[in-house]
């Protein structure tokens, strides 16, 4: 074309009319006010450059042209800034996240010209996250499809495909495999968590193709709650032994391979099992989570090997290689430092070894396992295993905020801090168990932020919990939880005995649920009354609400 067509062609061009330059920038400030309030946090919390307006949210009404090019400009080079794990870190702190702000943020995100892998692992994470806050919640309790996960997502992905393209069929068997795994030792030992970040590292641009997002959403949220699945199989493990240690009359147990003491109290290992329950956000280091993940493991290697159980051999599934590359990909694109930047993470607390000094214990919140990093804990502690790479999926992002343990006074200092209850201090077998089937249920599957109630499934009861008794189970630590979760778990076995009376004209277990939900009554209302008298109104209000719903069921059973 010629110098003189190509001005023609120019020319030839229609301007944008008032109305259509009106409705960009009206469309643009809707989309800066969504996304600012997050990119907002993420700067202040992780002291990055002063945004343009010192306040977490916009005004409605777009400002002076000036501003508002400063404002656009500034959220394009924090399209740049924002990296994985800070971007986790946020998802866990907001008490309220907004399912068009992470709308925006996507949108924004995949509209980028030339995307990094730090995009792509962005996106990964938005996506799970936007799935697990926007799902239906009966999806739960189904096996969830790609169809369903591409319903979800075509609010957010318009063109949301539910074809299962051929290179991401290796996601299904990584699936199919945890679901073989009796414990996480099978799955780090099989390298599983490894398989979806090769995959995705090799896919290139072929990511971004509407039915490969789909298909990673799926994969990352299944694999979450596959993992949380074993994790807890290896804290009931501990947990059962450990009560069998006490029934043996055996107070401690040797957890040098576990960073412990050579005579580490029962009862702090208890509290150890019960604390990894409990997801905990804040920073973390690749240190912390290995160690982490190692203590989980060596802690139920030691207690097995004191109570006399050798260790069954792993049954490891093999897997068939993920193809070295399904796309070209830029080298840059893969750097290590963006990988390990970016790898994923789980949260669970480290409790100090009993006797330790709380300023060198390490009480980390959330863990960060890259894949070909190796701890100098590992070197010094060869016969703990080192575990895998975690990825974002596993981060529950669909969990309000929760508030970090007070390292420097301990648990044990907390526990000493207590006043007698009118039960005992460790629940029943019963309670206990029940108390593993809702938290399992609350954890794989977080509810929808701002439902006032949800539902969890016992058996054939189904149990209404106000939000403030699922943040006891998924974010919220202390007393307070412990109290509240004893309370729901009361009410679920009357329930759930009352059910059982229904369909079999047997009492028994009915009779046995009303006699301990009568023991925890006059806990509850103890605790009550003391929350009244240190003038905590909210704690007392929410007790007595709870207990109120306990009394209300034991009275609905035998009526």
């Amino acid at each position: 074309m010629s110098g003189l067509e190509e001005k023609t062609a120019l020319v030839k061009q229609p301007l944008p009319s008032l109305g259509e330059k009106a409705e960009s920038i009206s469309s643009a400030w809707a989309e800066a006010r969504l996304v600012y309030p997050l990119y907002f946090y993420l700067t202040t919390h992780f002291h990055q450059e002063i945004p343009p307006v010192h306040e977490p949210t916009l005004p409605a009404t777009c400002p002076a042209s000036d501003l508002f090019e400063c404002i656009l400009r500034w959220l394009d080079e924090m399209d740049t800034r924002v990296r994985t794990n800070q971007l986790r870190q946020l998802l866990h702190s907001l008490k309220e996240i907004k399912p068009e702000s992470l709308r925006a943020v996507i949108a924004r995100l995949l509209r980028r010209s030339e995307k990094t892998s730090a995009d792509r692992d962005n996106i990964d994470l938005l996506l799970a996250t936007y799935f697990a806050l926007c799902a239906p919640e009966d999806l739960y309790s189904c096996e969830i499809t790609l169809a369903d996960v591409a319903q979800v997502l075509r609010s957010v992905l318009v063109d949301a495909d539910p074809t299962e393209l051929e290179w991401c069929v290796p996601l299904n068997q990584v699936l199919d495999a945890m679901k073989q795994c009796q414990g996480l030792r099978e799955v780090f030992s099989a390298k599983l968590l490894e398989k979806g970040r090769e995959l995705k590292d090799a896919s290139g641009f072929m990511f971004y193709d509407p039915a490969a997002l789909v298909a990673f959403t799926r994969f990352n949220f299944l694999l979450r709650r596959s993992f949380f699945r074993l994790l807890h199989a290896d804290l009931r493990a501990i947990r059962e032994s450990l009560t069998e240690l006490e029934r043996r009359g055996v107070a401690i147990v040797d957890c040098r391979s576990a960073g412990l003491s050579a005579e580490e109290p029962i009862v702090h290992l208890r509290d150890i099992s019960l604390a990894w329950r409990q997801p905990i956000s804040s920073d973390y280091t690749a240190e912390s989570a290995n160690r982490t993940f190692e203590q989980l493991l060596a802690i139920r290697d030691a207690v097995e090997r004191t109570l006399g159980i050798v260790p069954a051999q792993l049954k490891i599934p093999i897997l068939k290689t993920v193809p070295a590359s399904c796309a070209e990909e830029p080298t840059a694109a893969r750097g290590s430092a963006v990988r390990q930047e970016n790898s994923g993470l789980v949260n669970a607390p480290v409790i100090p070894a009993h006797g330790q000094k709380p300023e060198t214990a390490s009480l980390t919140s959330s863990i960060n396992v890259p894949r070909d990093v190796e701890t100098s804990s590992a070197k010094t502690q060869p016969k703990v295993p080192s575990p895998t790479f975690v990825p974002a999926a596993l981060a529950s992002t669909s969990a309000p905020r929760a508030e970090v343990l007070d390292s420097a006074k301990g648990i044990n200092e907390k526990k000493s801090q207590r006043p007698t209850p009118p039960t005992s201090g460790v629940p029943s077998p019963q309670l206990e168990e029940c108390l593993e089937s809702i938290w399992e249920q609350l954890i794989e599957a977080p509810p929808t932020r701002g439902r006032s109630m949800s539902t969890v499934t016992i058996g054939a009861a189904r149990i209404l919990l106000s939000n403030w008794e699922v943040n006891a189970f998924v974010s919220e630590g202390g007393q307070l939880s412990d109290d509240l979760r004893r309370a729901v778990a009361a009410r679920a076995l009357v329930a759930l005995g009352s059910e059982e009376q229904k369909r079999s004209g047997n009492s028994a277990k009915l009779d046995a649920a009303v006699a301990l939900g009568r023991d925890e009554m006059k806990y509850l209302q103890h605790r009550v009354d003391e929350a009244q008298r240190m003038k905590n109104t909210e704690a007392a209000v929410n007790l007595g609400i709870s207990a109120r719903r306990l009394l209300s069921a034991m009275e609905s059973a035998r009526n």
